[in-house]
């Protein structure tokens, strides 16, 4: 069971912290430039390169989802998953793990009121992002709907919680917050490796986002987004149980 009480601790100060600020502008920032980036990416490049005469396939509604999980599995992801590899390493260098141990809370509600912080945080500011970029898509293409859409994010979501497990376990095998931030960036470089092997990326945790991609371009099916979603479930899940066995043998 959660410490309910070190729950609501943790829930509280990723709102009064500045985490929540940053998570939440990017994801926002990203949502609104996505849909507009589609829509008039022809125009821009055509002002860059005035002297060159270019033709471009007019723009669709899909190019902003395009754009979406593009942006929401890159810059926004690795943000967020560096703000993750803090958690507990900041604690370690403050001190303040010790107080927070002894005081009721097992070393499994430490890592799991933590899990469960970072998912709230990683969720509100994703559900946010897709509402604002599904309203703007609908202003400027007049649709936003696609077969799979509802997939796409959910797998997308799986990720990030995924890689909110990727953070913890980062932020307990590092001694300090860059070390952990470090190893946090190393783990994302390399999953994104795998995805250029075929057949890899829809058993790969961190493969969601080419994986989408090629269901928006009709060269994967649903089938693929199921073996992705439980994939990276399960992957979250031994990720998340190595954290735990480490931190339970560590001398704090």
């Amino acid at each position: 069971m959660i410490n309910v009480s070190f729950l609501k601790k943790e829930i509280k100060e990723t709102y009064k912290t500045p985490k929540l600020i940053i998570v939440l502008s990017l994801f926002l920032f990203f949502a609104v430039l996505g849909p507009l980036t589609a829509k008039y990416m022809n125009e821009i490049i055509s002002l860059a390169a005035a002297d060159i005469t270019i033709s471009f396939p007019d723009p669709t509604f899909m190019d902003a989802w395009v754009q979406f999980f593009k942006n929401n599995s890159s810059l926004c992801l690795i943000v967020f998953l560096i703000i993750m590899t803090g958690t507990v390493s900041q604690e370690k260098n403050k001190g303040s793990i010790i107080l927070a141990l002894t005081k009721r809370v097992s070393r499994l509600n430490f890592l799991l009121s933590k899990l469960v912080a970072g998912i709230l945080l990683f969720t509100v500011s994703y559900i946010i992002a897709f509402l604002v970029s599904g309203i703007y898509t609908q202003i400027l293409f007049g649709e936003y709907f696609y077969e799979g859409l509802g997939m796409s994010l959910f797998v997308t979501w799986l990720m990030g919680v995924f890689y909110t497990s990727v953070g913890i376990f980062a932020s307990v095998i590092g001694k300090t917050p860059t070390v952990s931030a470090l190893f946090g960036f190393v783990a994302y470089a390399l999953l994104n490796v795998f995805n250029v092997i075929d057949n890899v990326s829809k058993f790969n945790p961190g493969g969601a986002s080419s994986l989408v991609n090629s269901v928006m371009a009709g060269t994967a099916g649903m089938s693929e987004l199921w073996i992705s979603a439980i994939s990276t479930l399960i992957g979250a899940m031994i990720i998340f149980s190595f954290s735990y066995l480490i931190f339970k043998k560590q001398e704090l």
